[in-house]
């Protein structure tokens, strides 16, 4: 069972994940994070993964797609918190290289001002 709680504040949407992210929960995940999105309006999404002790492939990939969603809307995401097994898969996957990975929600709300990517020019 997944899970979700967030709190507000500094800038920043942080999402507590607790329990086993799996395929299972995908439905819970993506509803509490529409809720965030339509409440809080957020600039930057923190997902603390501190309290998860397992994550399948599909939370994995639903994670890289959710990050990648919201940075095409100009929004930050970190992940934070990782350890044990799930730190251990996320760096297997090389997962700093897809979302942006810091060890601590201090250190996600410490990050310097970030600046969403330009949109490409189609006909260049």
């Amino acid at each position: 069972m997944l899970h979700v709680s967030t709190k507000v504040g500094q800038g920043a949407v942080v999402i507590e994940l607790s329990g086993r992210f799996d395929f299972h929960v995908m439905e819970h995940f993506i509803s509490a994070l529409a809720h965030v999105e339509m409440t809080h309006l957020p600039r930057h999404v923190i997902f603390d993964l501190s309290q998860v002790n397992f994550m399948d492939s599909m939370a994995i990939g639903r994670m890289v797609t959710t990050c990648q969603r919201l940075k095409k809307a100009s929004i930050r995401c970190t992940l934070t918190g990782q350890r044990g097994e799930v730190d251990t898969n996320l760096q297997a996957i090389k997962m700093e290289t897809m979302v942006p990975t810091v060890r601590t929600v201090e250190d996600a709300l410490a990050l310097p001002p970030w600046r969403p990517p330009l949109e490409r020019n189609s006909n260049a």
